[in-house]
């Protein structure tokens, strides 16, 4: 009988502290993927002005400094700047201190399913047709009243000014973000479980986008590329679903200059494209079971994890950061 007492001692023991093990890495890892944030926060909000202080250290005043800095062209320049820093370096960084493999968890390789062709079709469908949801969500609440708009730059103009855009805009972000959010954040995650992965990358991928114009459209994108994440072990068709959303978007802005009645027609045809692809996507992938996720092989529950997570106090501060940005575009 003391034996079995011992036994079943030693078990509780075990599991007790298997329990804390599991939630000391999840909170390590919300960590590894907040810190990276904060950075991305300080950096992009403060760098005018330390621009600014720079450039009257050199002798310049604040009007020449900002006419210096506000032509679109170098805005653009510094986008692209910013972003192959901010969302490489510090995540690799991090990740790496948290005890990750940045080559097993950024799943940089060819993808391994049979229907690539269709996760890529399905992602560029869903992505513009979310796209077009939020667009309609977004001008029902200015029907009550709620106008929100967040300011843009001026787009730089030419051959070499659209070329830009592409950079800035397409090709850039499909890289870095994807290698951030779906390599290096849903790494950390994945596991504590596939779905969970997917959903906590997407709330935080929405929320790093800091304002409520873009938030649920990339919480919505984030949704679908983790699933093309989880079913191709690759990241390399969700950096060309980005890629190719994120090019539309530019050829519709720059449409606008076409006559009214043309820039209407192409947004049409492009509204009927995105539900075709997502409706034939989602049947041929539902028809080959692409839509079931593997049983998570935690110790702790699944409410427990997820609570872990989104309460953790790295979490919280890279939360209510950019929050507080998305709420000042308000006033």
């Amino acid at each position: 009988m003391d034996n079995y007492s011992d036994n079943n001692y030693y078990e509780e023991q075990y599991k007790s502290f298997a329990l804390l093990r599991e939630k000391a890495a999840i909170s390590r890892a919300a960590w590894a993927i907040a810190i990276p944030a904060v950075v991305f926060f300080l950096v992009t909000q403060f760098w005018s002005s330390i621009v600014t202080f720079v450039g009257q250290s050199f002798g310049f005043d604040k009007s020449q400094i900002a006419a210096f800095v506000n032509e679109p062209a170098r805005l653009q320049i510094v986008q692209v700047a910013l972003s192959l820093l901010l969302l490489t370096v510090p995540f690799v960084i991090c990740a790496k201190i948290a005890g990750a493999g940045i080559s097993d968890i950024t799943a940089l390789k060819k993808p391994k399913s049979e229907n690539n062709f269709a996760y890529l079709l399905f992602g560029i469908g869903f992505c513009a047709f979310a796209n077009v949801a939020v667009s309609a969500a977004a001008r029902l609440f200015e029907s009550f009243g709620f106008n929100y708009s967040v300011p843009a730059a001026k787009h730089p103009e030419g051959v070499f000014g659209f070329l830009l855009m592409v950079l800035s805009t397409a090709i850039v972000p499909a890289l870095v973000e994807e290698f951030a959010y779906r390599g290096i954040v849903f790494g950390l995650l994945k596991p504590f479980g596939e779905v969970f992965a997917i959903f906590a990358s997407s709330v935080a991928f929405g929320v790093l986008h800091g304002n409520f114009e873009q938030m649920p459209f990339a919480f919505l994108v984030g949704l679908v590329l983790g699933l093309i994440r989880v079913k191709t072990d690759s990241i390399l068709i969700c950096m060309a679903v980005h890629a190719i959303n994120n090019l539309v978007a530019v050829l519709l802005e720059y449409s606008t200059s076409l006559p009214r009645a043309i820039a209407n027609i192409t947004y049409t045809v492009y509204i009927m494209l995105a539900l075709t692809l997502t409706i034939l996507g989602v049947a041929f992938l539902k028809r080959n079971d692409n839509f079931k996720f593997n049983s998570p092989d935690t110790v702790n529950p699944t409410k427990k994890i997820y609570f872990t997570f989104f309460f953790s106090p790295a979490t919280i501060v890279f939360f209510a950061l950019f929050i507080y940005r998305a709420v000042m575009y308000i006033f």
